[in-house]
């Protein structure tokens, strides 16, 4: 008896677990942007479609990612970033199917601040580094070690807020949230100071 009590016992203990671990399925997604950088900070609202849950609210990491516990079910994903169309999309979660990732990128709305008129050029002497403001928000750039980039870009009082979405030197050289900021001498914008150098508007 002692055994079979035993027995039972284990069983009764492992299909407690088994039954736990059923119950839930792991959810996966990536927040990027247009660039394909990861997206850190985005608030992803998570919604059962029947009402059936609270709304749960998760933050994606340093590589955009997050990652949860969800029984089976419709699901709405609510994707939130300063700066960034929100995004919603729906899922069905399956506890003993294997859920893909929910993968989306997020459109950028545009840096605070304003632009200059027209396509505007900026070289240090030597002809590196260099920038151009393009009038539609975006700027290119070449800086002093010959690697090349892109991003959006806002004037705000006196310096240009950069943000640089793509860039062929090293992955952590630029933050995809933060800006650089780079000054201009005076309020006719007609040269700025950036890497420690001077660069001059091209006529």
């Amino acid at each position: 008896m002692r055994t079979n009590t035993t027995f039972v016992g284990v069983v009764v203990v492992f299909l407690a677990i088994f039954v736990a671990t059923e119950a839930f399925a792991q959810v996966s997604g990536k927040v990027t942007d247009e660039w394909e950088n990861a997206l850190p900070g985005v608030a992803v609202t998570i919604e059962r479609e029947d009402g059936g849950r609270e709304p749960i609210v998760e933050t994606t990491d340093d590589d955009g990612e997050f990652f949860l516990r969800l029984d089976s079910g419709r699901y709405t994903f609510t994707f939130v970033i300063d700066g960034y169309q929100p995004i919603r999309t729906g899922a069905n979660i399956r506890q003993l199917s294997r859920n893909s990732p929910i993968e989306v990128e997020l459109e950028y709305l545009g840096s605070t601040g304003g632009r200059l008129r027209g396509d505007q050029d900026f070289e240090a002497e030597g002809g590196s580094p260099k920038i151009t403001f393009k009038e539609d928000g975006t700027f290119e750039f070449e800086d002093a070690d010959g690697e090349e980039g892109e991003g959006h870009y806002g004037i705000v009082e006196q310096a240009a807020h950069l943000i640089v979405r793509d860039y062929d030197g090293d992955d952590d050289k630029y933050s995809v949230v933060e800006p650089v900021v780079v000054p201009f001498s005076t309020d006719q914008f007609n040269d700025l100071t950036w890497e420690g150098l001077t660069l001059t508007r091209q006529q």
